[in-house]
């Protein structure tokens, strides 16, 4: 797995029920896109607003729908067991590799995060990809994620999702270093091509919702050397990452960008979370403007 893969968004209605024809809908556009893999139950998606019923419906119901391109599903909670039952979930419906971030809220060491994705790794046989998102959970260090790595098969590669070139450097040398199949994406669009550069994989980037012809084209220009385009492509997905700093959730800045451009996915997150208001979304439809046009 390589390239481009997008973390879906979750279509809600405005009552907060799941707008089913709306992610067929969206599901379908990015396969004829060409996106490499698509990633339900994301950050993006809104994870932790849903059910454990409503996360398996999602991942029922995307399974039914994407045929063109690897499939990957969230299973990440504060729960260890729940992450395992959410984990089985996924690799029964027939799910190419799950993403599971670390434990939230409560404060883990090394030592409780290594137990934590062992008991997942040693109960399951689908491919995990670590989700390495300091923000929002507890980070994992490169030492632990190498020791995760060189001690189970199945945990095939991380995202991260970490504003540091060095960091994903290291990672790439000495893991990727020492197993060679182990997949490194970025999370950050605007980290795309100094990952690939380094000897990364791809990117599985939020922006590639509304946008996915500008991931797309770089990962081309790059692997056709065609540099220049390469620097143009790179350079449009930095300004463009410029709207999470606009809006108040990485839900809010794209499902602003997606109306803007026109996608019939409404523009509504579930509580807590909220839409910003119009300042916010002129200032997103400004950059668009710029950026994509």
């Amino acid at each position: 797995m390589r390239g481009v893969i997008v973390p879906l968004v979750t279509p809600f209605n405005e009552d907060y029920s799941i707008d089913v024809p709306a992610l067929e809908e969206h599901i379908d556009f990015l396969q004829k896109a060409g996106v490499h893999g698509i990633f339900i139950n994301a950050t993006t998606g809104e994870f932790t607003s849903l059910s454990v019923e409503e996360r398996k419906f999602l991942a029922e119901k995307g399974r039914e729908l994407v045929n063109t391109t690897f499939y990957l599903v969230g299973t990440a909670s504060t729960n260890t067991f729940e992450v395992i039952e959410l984990t089985k979930h996924a690799q029964d419906i027939g799910a190419d590799y799950v993403v599971i971030a670390p434990p939230y809220y409560c404060p883990l060491n090394e030592t409780a995060l290594f137990r934590h994705y062992s008991m997942v790794a040693e109960r399951t046989d689908i491919p995990i990809i670590l989700y390495n998102i300091p923000s929002c959970a507890n980070p994992l260090s490169v030492q632990l994620i190498k020791r995760l790595a060189l001690e189970y098969s199945n945990i095939a590669g991380v995202k991260e999702t970490i504003d540091s070139v060095n960091h994903v450097r290291d990672v790439i040398l000495e893991v990727k270093g020492e197993r060679e199949d182990f997949i490194v994406f970025t999370g950050l669009d605007q980290h795309f091509l100094d990952t690939l550069i380094l000897g990364g994989d791809g990117g599985i980037m939020a922006c590639a919702n509304f946008a996915p012809e500008v991931h797309l084209a770089l990962y081309k220009a790059l692997q056709e050397k065609r540099f220049e385009d390469v620097f143009i492509y790179s350079q449009k997905l930095a300004r463009l990452s410029k709207v999470y700093d606009l809006a108040s959730s990485f839900g809010s800045a794209i499902k602003l960008a997606m109306s803007i451009r026109g996608f019939s996915i409404k523009p509504v997150l579930r509580p807590p979370y909220i839409v910003d208001g119009d300042e916010v979304k002129e200032e997103i439809r400004k950059l668009i403007l710029e950026v994509l046009y």
